[in-house]
């Protein structure tokens, strides 16, 4: 049966066929195949233009010579020497697209097709690039390679590898028509090239790279003389290039941004590491069934964070939220393939011995050369507050003695302020400073810790100091002392309270908070997730009734679906808008974040990266959101939707969500509010339970109900005062009450990181 025949005969292999059918006529057997073409209807379009290929050859045989019109007809006819023109050459048929086509035979088709390559190619070097054999894995800037490589006919036998079908969203790249949906992208490659040059060697691999068939596509027929990778299976890069340095072939590979290059030169450096070491430990077994979210890290681990465009971060952020994976565009895909099939050529010729990574681009290359925006820069108003400034404060206020008091000795206001100092505060600022002076202890506030978007108004570093009071009013119970206070802190005032000490007089409040002081030390954030997992309604009673033992304080505890999934689109939503803000994003990453454990120990405060409890993509993103540029292009796009994600299944994991709110909107409130969620926290860490903030509204609503959006880009301050109807509604709570603290409780295992505290020296001033 010859081709055609079973071309006809089995109808359903014509999608995986794409090797050409050529015909010489003076073969009895091709003539015959040819005729059946013709007298069956089978070829429906027939090319012959072999008279103008005819004239283009003798053309080519005589550059020097300038070929008059008319002179064509007689040099032709003296090249064919009697032979038909008909017969001349072959005929080509391809079958997928049943056109028939005469053409040059393969020498002469070459030697035409190849003639504007000269003496950017030489014939010599030609002539050494059919003899090499080049493997390519991944067919969407793969295909880009492998057709510019066939239109230079840079190799003799191309591999193509991709187990892939044609779908309609990768027409935004590969170079191709709609009616080749469904096809094999090596189908398609391979047809495009026969109809280039239907002489080139072309093996496809329909299912890809796999562990069953890597050594036929490494060696079969002839070991490959370069490998280039483009394939999106982690394992399968990191596998082939394992093969690629056993084999000494050396490995090309453009990743569509930024026209970046990377060759590694296993051939000339056989110990090389793998994409230059950037890979280490990774163990391709364990990657093969990442998400394309889970990916991410390997891939910025891979290609280097810093080096990946502002673009492309962006997207991979945006990677399962509102885009299904990171992009590629037609332009870098066309770049690609031009400086990947260059970097073949003279890798196959010697004329290039170099491994690393190479770039071109556009961006800077070709760019308006305007001045950068200038990046914002949030100096801190404020000095450290001294000693003597707290000694002239101190004593404007007095307090009145009374005959129950009792005068510590330093070690134990030492004790006691340590104790203080464990309280939380936001992003581990620690805002306060303590001045002990004639008996009486004074509580400042350390504006220039606190600076940030968090604070606004001051309202989450009272609840601070209403948490440091409360931690050293219960450690007091445990030395035979009860603490009383004046507060005397305002919006203007650098005073929050005195504090002076008397014997215990409420034993019975006493006898309940004494039980607290184990759990002072122990307390702490715990962003761990585990299983959801029902507490008793008791151990709520518990906590709520501690908590409310501070006169006014409500708690409200939530733990139905509804309300939680509710929870959680508020807190998403206000995350991502505290990080898209340019001061909110300024704190988080210059303020807040330690973003190595020998920072966060040198200086002891903010919050060590490595106690967020993140899993490898979370980390890999807030790596990528630290940029200021890469914000801002999430911002100009629209996107974040991937900032709302940890809070949702942070809240997913969630047994409750407990809203602490106490009366009126005022500072004292909030002191005292901060005073009730450290009793309802330290409660909580006695009974092992997870603690976990969740506060971006309380941080955003304020602004939205009392600065008319103050600080705040001005496009999502509708939807903050939708989202705070719907918060208001969820909670029946209104604008007049000071929401304190909103957290997750859940069971969960302990970190094995906790915040560090500043050294008390830094703290406390005894005089």
């Amino acid at each position: 049966m010859n081709p055609i025949e079973e071309h006809i005969a089995h109808p359903e292999r014509s999608g995986s066929i794409y090797a050409p059918i050529i015909l010489r006529l003076s073969n009895a057997e091709d003539k015959k195949t040819y005729d059946k073409l013709l007298s069956d209807k089978i070829a429906l379009f027939i090319s012959d233009e072999i008279e103008g290929q005819l004239k283009e050859l003798v053309k080519s045989q005589r550059p020097w010579v300038m070929i008059k019109p008319e002179e064509y007809a007689g040099l032709v006819s003296g090249h064919l020497n009697g032979t038909d023109i008909h017969d001349y050459g072959v005929w080509v048929y391809y079958p997928w697209s049943r056109r028939l086509v005469h053409l040059l035979d393969e020498d002469e088709f070459i030697e035409v097709r190849t003639n504007r390559n000269q003496y950017k190619i030489t014939r010599q070097e030609r002539d050494t690039l059919a003899t090499k054999k080049i493997g390519i894995i991944g067919l969407s800037v793969g295909q880009s390679i492998a057709l510019t490589l066939s239109m230079e006919r840079g190799y003799g036998e191309l591999r193509l590898a991709d187990f892939d079908l044609l779908e309609l969203s990768n027409l935004n790249r590969i170079r191709t028509g709609v009616h080749n949906l469904g096809v094999p992208k090596v189908v398609i490659a391979a047809r495009e090239i026969a109809e280039i040059d239907p002489f080139l060697k072309v093996t496809c691999f329909f299912d890809g790279l796999t562990d069953a068939n890597m050594e036929d596509f490494f060696t079969g027929g002839g070991k490959l003389d370069v490998l280039v990778d483009e394939c999106d299976g982690l394992d399968i890069k990191i596998l082939a290039r394992y093969k690629a340095r056993e084999l000494r072939i050396p490995v090309v590979m453009d990743t569509s941004d930024r026209g970046m290059l990377d060759i590694e030169r296993f051939d000339l450096e056989p110990d090389r590491p793998l994409l230059h070491g950037t890979v280490t430990g990774i163990n391709p077994k364990n990657i093969k069934e990442l998400s394309n979210e889970d990916k991410v890290p390997v891939i910025l681990q891979m290609l280097g964070v810093d080096n990946i465009s502002s673009r492309a971060k962006a997207s991979m952020v945006e990677v399962q939220q509102s885009i299904n994976t990171w992009p590629q565009l037609a332009s870098s895909v066309a770049l690609g393939g031009a400086a990947g099939a260059d970097a073949c050529r003279r890798i196959l010729l010697d004329q290039f011995r170099g491994s690393g990574r190479y770039y071109i681009d556009f961006d800077e290359i070709v760019s308006e050369q305007t001045e950068a925006a200038p990046k914002l820069e949030r100096s801190n108003p404020f000095q450290p507050l001294s000693k003597e400034e707290m000694l002239i404060l101190a004593k404007q206020i007095t307090v009145e003695a009374r005959p129950s008091d009792i005068i510590p000795s330093d070690l134990v206001i030492q004790d006691l302020v340590n104790a203080a100092c464990a309280a939380p505060s936001t992003g581990n600022d620690q805002p306060w400073k303590w001045l002990y002076h004639q008996g009486t202890l004074y509580l400042f506030h350390d504006e220039y810790r606190s600076f940030s978007f968090g604070d606004f108004r001051k309202i989450a570093s009272y609840i601070s100091f209403g948490a440091a009071y409360e931690n050293l009013n219960i450690h007091a119970l445990k030395q035979g002392l009860e603490s009383y206070c004046k507060f005397v802190g305002g919006p203007d005032q650098k005073m929050v309270a005195a504090i002076r000490f008397k014997a215990i007089e409420n034993k019975q409040l006493a006898q309940q908070l004494e039980p607290l002081d184990k759990a002072i030390y122990k307390r702490m954030t715990n962003r761990n997730q585990a299983p959801k997992t029902n507490i008793s309604s008791d151990t709520y009673y518990h906590l709520v009734n501690l908590a409310e033992s501070i006169p006014g304080a409500e708690v409200q505890v939530f733990t139905d679906e509804a309300s939680l999934n509710q929870f959680a689109e508020i807190i998403g939503f206000c995350d991502r808008v505290r990080l898209l803000s340019k001061e909110g994003h300024y704190d988080f990453v210059h303020h807040e974040m330690r973003w190595t454990s020998e920072e966060a120990e040198k200086r002891r405060d903010g919050i060590d990266i490595k106690t967020l409890g993140l899993s490898n993509s979370q980390m890999a993103a807030l790596g990528v959101i630290k940029s200021e540029q890469v914000i801002s292009t999430i911002n100009d796009l629209g996107g974040g939707k991937a900032l709302d994600m940890l809070a949702k299944r942070t809240v997913s994991a969630a047994s409750a969500l407990c809203l602490l709110t106490l009366p009126k909107y005022e500072l004292k409130t909030f002191f005292e509010g901060g005073r009730a969620m450290e009793r309802f926290w330290l409660a909580a860490t006695d009974l092992g339970l997870a603690v976990h903030p969740l506060i971006s509204p309380l941080y955003l609503f304020p602004r939205i109900v009392y600065g008319n959006g103050e600080g705040i880009d001005p496009k999502f301050v509708p939807v903050l005062r939708d989202l705070r109807k719907r918060f208001c509604e969820l909670t029946s709570m209104g604008d007049d009450r000071a929401e304190v603290f909103l957290a997750k409780i859940a069971i969960a295992p302990e970190p094995e990181l906790k915040s560090f505290r500043l050294p008390l020296e830094k703290t406390l001033i005894i005089e």
